[in-house]
């Protein structure tokens, strides 16, 4: 305990002294190679002694062909030659033999988790044939002979205390894969944790009096739900139970070590006993949603009970308070993960950093090698805009997919090896190992605590039931469901051994089972009880901004919000804003663009989209609110129009000009090349905290594509299903200008076509000014609501597309834009209605013309919620009109015509013909012609004011 003390690990009262020496262990019997539930991997074939010293020759001779692994094998190798005793007067025997053991300890820390016990459904497997001694020329070393190891204690050991040392270590329950970090400091550090105790601590009697009580906890819950809910869904635990005290012993550990809350994501494979046994959820609440007695039938809100999010202050074993979240999640088993790292970095920004804020994730086996969101989320972690001070990872390993078998679904050894790509440290271990498991908890603790990466623990156990309780898992998995059959629970394994060891008698686990067993009928009896009162939950203080959700009424959503900032103010946050230092070097291009806005600051030109941006990030915060603008390329603009952070011309150094308005803090983020990752981050980011403006940018809006489960899942239906408010905008480029079917369009149509009840705003502005109020009003509104904003790309630029000053200080977000033409409104009998970039478009051609009537052109900036107010306004202005076009760019099965065209004829009545004119049907979005989008760009501006007859394009309708 003292060698441990002086590592600085903390909470020793877990650990007595470390253990003896563990004798060797004992082989079993071979298994065949179709029963083995995953596969093994040998050392390299060519790992004996002549291949390692003919590699060894390369290393010497510095040959470039070597690979990396090997040359850091002989680094070591050579580091630990200069540690040798009197190695003057060591024979060249001697120093082989040394170093022969080195390379031999070496190979168990790297490779030995390739021979430990980790199935809990197989016996103990052989150490490899590679991993033996005389494959690594120490056949003939006397087993008593004593070696000196540099980095492997500091005492002499026998050849047997050593061999013995490394397979307790390394080859027992506990398969630690840690060799692939590049961090030798980290390496060393595992190394001496682990060895200091063979990886098999010894615990007091109360630590393990409390994993019995946690198995019991868990396994009764389970047992309880089938006999009394027989047949609903629930994804019950069982086979994993270890998990709960996996999971009560690292939340303890990250109490002790300072941590004030968990962030926590996980799929449905346990969620609800982890909720009741850790987050402690009453048991009360959770069978009311077994008994489905809470529901309103007017209403299609919520969702399944093992989707649920939950908030609770709870106390540890060590009884310190820490506060636990676990995020609400959809079936999407992965999608999850970058929300919660999202909403983890938000809480560490105002809440106390990385240390005080700990994120945590649960994956199923299958899921996370299969989902390619865990990669994307992996590369986040390390990011300096992203990462979170390290998350843990706890693989929930029941060896099985919905019904697939490890060899069907990955490529590689274990479910774990994708952490290769951050090479973050795995413990692999046997889940009917709860104490193996615990002390595995801890060291990820301590890890992350210590060096602020992700660590990750592969629980290996099983999965007793089928997929869902109304699976049947013997169609697919006959003879491993047999073995399961057959196989103890994890709390019958682990009771059996206490009893064995005289830690606890019979009576005593009885008296255990029993109790579990009262408390949960106690639950259910009084929810049955006429007098029984559900309580309301009583979420941390922390987390009420959180869980504090109220619906506005449509009259909320719909009613004008000031967003106007006065002319004095505007031109004094712009002046600061194009200002640079003397001795920084703008780009000669850049440095017109920052002259440009100085003279659109002085009146001698209207205010750019881009300016317009910039000038509401920067009222924002000079007003108290933060922005965090995120996205591929977003700090230049994909179109070169934003430039709001400058590199220095000479020095390459970074300058961010909106870091210059004080109060609120304005980031300006390049995101990796990620979609649904870094959109799931930001949406996280959004909702732990609603006082920051928080944009995610698509470099074209139909990269949003790759986003997809994000939008459908969280953005526009949490609110419905988890009453979880988000204010996160989308700014997605939007427009036709012959650049082919990939980025024309950022399908308005799939937004559109998930609104209902207020759940999100969609909108295309088409004013520099627009852009403005809109933005602030995001802020400036008592309540939060997502945004998707379809932005410009060639209008960054277009003349027309400009504000002038007194669209910022004077009129507030206009859901409707009336034509501002000079016609007489009570005359006009027909009407073009349209959103977005082809007004211009239509515009230019109208006012082109001596020979056409003026036809007024309405802009609809706000498609939902739908203007219905607004456009009554306008209607009664138009009291001549008798046919209404709709125009747009997209495809008819595309864009907003679907949207809108059921929603136009209530404001308009009947007596008005609504029409349509547009790129007809199709399964792509636009040609793949420039040519071919000029003739049908042209053909829809046309048909917009009767020029041509769509069907007869020959037939000339008015002459030029």
């Amino acid at each position: 305990m003292r060698e441990n003390r002086e590592r600085g690990f903390p909470s020793q009262e877990f650990l007595e002294e470390p253990a003896a020496q563990f004798p060797p262990n004992h082989l079993l019997a071979d298994r065949e190679e179709e029963k083995k539930m995953f596969d093994r991997s040998s050392f390299a074939s060519g790992a004996n002694a002549r291949f390692i010293e003919e590699m060894y020759e390369e290393f010497r001779k510095g040959s470039s062909d070597l690979d990396d692994s090997w040359r850091r094998f002989f680094q070591g190798y050579e580091f630990a030659l200069q540690g040798l005793a009197n190695p003057v007067r060591a024979g060249e025997d001697e120093r082989r033999d040394s170093a022969k053991v080195e390379a031999f300890i070496n190979a168990y820390r790297r490779l030995g988790h390739l021979s430990a016990h980790l199935n809990p459904l197989d016996s103990q497997p052989e150490i490899a044939a590679d991993m033996m001694p005389e494959c690594h020329g120490l056949k003939n070393v006397e087993p008593h002979r004593k070696f000196l190891s540099s980095n492997f204690g500091n005492t002499e050991r026998t050849f047997a205390e050593i061999w013995d040392k490394l397979k307790a270590t390394y080859c027992g329950k506990i398969g630690p894969d840690f060799r692939d970090s590049n961090d030798i400091e980290a390496v060393k550090w595992l190394q001496d944790m682990m060895e200091s105790c063979n990886n098999q601590p010894s615990y007091p009697v109360e630590v393990k009096k409390r994993i019995l009580q946690k198995l019991a906890e868990a396994e009764g819950f389970e047992q309880f739900l089938h006999s009394r809910y027989l047949g609903q869904k629930r994804f019950s635990l069982e086979g994993l139970e270890t998990l709960i005290p996996l999971m009560d012993v690292l939340v303890d550990e990250a109490a002790n070590v300072g941590v004030a809350e968990i962030c926590m994501g996980m799929a449905h494979r346990g969620r609800l006993n982890l909720l009741v046994n850790i987050l402690k959820k009453s048991f009360e609440r959770m069978f009311i949603e077994f008994e489905g007695s809470e529901f309103n039938p007017f209403d299609i809100d919520g969702d399944v009970k093992y989707h649920l999010g939950f908030a609770n202050q709870i106390e540890t074993f060590s009884g310190k308070k820490i506060r636990m979240y676990l995020s609400p999640n959809p079936s999407h088993l992965e999608a999850v993960n970058p929300l919660v790292e999202g909403f983890t970095r938000a809480r560490q920004e105002t809440l106390g950093g990385d240390d005080a804020i700990m994120p945590i994730l649960l994956h199923g086996d299958a899921s996370f090698i299969g989902q390619g969101i865990v990669a994307e989320v992996l590369n986040l972690s390390q990011l300096p805009a992203y990462k979170t001070g390290g998350t843990i990872h706890i693989i929930t390993n029941n060896q099985i997919g919905f019904t697939t078998n490890p060899r069907e679904s990955r490529s590689c050894d274990y479910s774990s090896d994708i952490c290769k790509i951050i090479r973050a440290p795995v413990f692999h271990v046997n889940a009917d190992d709860p104490e193996a498991a615990i002390w595995v908890a801890k060291l990820a603790v301590q890890y992350r605590k210590k060096f602020k990466r992700d660590v990750v623990i592969d629980l290996v156990g099983y999965r007793r039931r089928g997929h869902n309780e109304t699976d049947e898992p013997g169609f697919t998995q006959p003879l491993l469901y047999k073995k399961i059959e057959e196989h103890p629970t994890t709390l019958t394994l682990y009771g059996e051994k206490l009893v064995r060891e005289g830690s606890l008698n019979k009576e005593e686990i009885d008296e255990q089972h029993h109790l579990v067993r009262e408390t949960l009928q106690k639950a259910q009896t009084s929810i049955k009880s006429k007098s029984f009162h559900l309580h309301k939950i009583e979420v941390p203080a922390e987390f009420k901004p959180v869980f504090s959700y109220r619906k506005p009424e449509r009259q909320e959503v719909t009613q004008g919000t000031a967003t106007e900032v006065r002319q004095e103010r505007l031109i004094s946050l712009g002046q600061r804003i194009t200002q640079h230092p003397e001795s920084f070097h703008p780009h000669p291009k850049v440095k017109r663009v920052l002259e440009n806005r100085e003279k659109m600051l002085q009146g001698k030109g209207s205010i750019d989209w881009a300016f317009a941006e910039l000038l509401a990030f920067a009222s924002l915060a000079e007003e108290g609110f933060n922005v965090r603008l995120t996205g591929q390329d977003c700090r230049r603009g994909t179109f070169s129009s934003r430039h709001a952070v400058l590199l220095d011309y000479e020095s390459n150094e970074p300058f961010e000009l909106l870091k210059q308005i004080k109060n609120g803090n304005v980031e300006i983020i390049n995101s990796p090349l990620s979609e649904q990752g870094c959109l799931g981050f930001e949406f996280g980011y959004s909702v732990a905290n609603p006082n920051t403006l928080v944009l995610w940018e698509a470099q074209f809006g139909d990269f949003a594509n790759g986003a997809q489960i994000v939008v459908d899942q969280f953005l526009v239906a949490s609110e419905a299903k988890w009453q979880q408010t988000s204010g996160l905008v989308m700014l997605l480029p939007h427009g036709y200008e012959g650049m082919g079917p990939e980025h024309s369009s950022a399908r308005p149509e799939r937004f559109l076509q998930c609104c209902g009840n207020l759940n999100i705003q969609v909108c295309n502005v088409s004013t520099p000014a627009q852009l403005f109020h809109v933005l602030r009003r995001q802020m400036l509104r008592q309540f939060r609501k997502p945004l998707v904003l379809m932005t410009p790309k060639s209008l960054l630029r277009h003349p027309k597309v400009q504000s002038p000053m007194q669209e910022f200080t004077g009129p507030s977000f206009q859901e409707v834009i009336d034509d501002p033409g000079a016609g007489e409104r009570e005359k006009a009998a027909r009407l073009i209605m349209c959103t977005g970039k082809i007004y211009y478009e239509l515009a230019e051609l109208r006012d082109s013309r001596n020979d056409l009537e003026w036809v007024p052109i309405l802009r609809l900036e706000q498609l939902y919620p739908f203007p219905y107010e607004r456009l009554e306004e306008v209607r009664a202005q138009y009291s001549n009109i008798r046919e209404l076009v709709w125009v747009q760019e997209e495809p008819e099965n595309m864009g907003a015509w679907t949207f809108v065209q059921h929603r136009i004829p209530r404001i308009f009545g009947g007596n008005v013909k609504v029409s349509y004119k547009g790129r007809k049907n199709s399964g792509s979005t636009a040609e793949g012609s420039a040519k071919a989008h000029q003739v049908e760009q042209k053909r829809i501006l046309d048909e917009a004011f009767a020029l041509v007859c769509a069907w007869e394009p020959k037939l000339v309708v008015k002459k030029s």
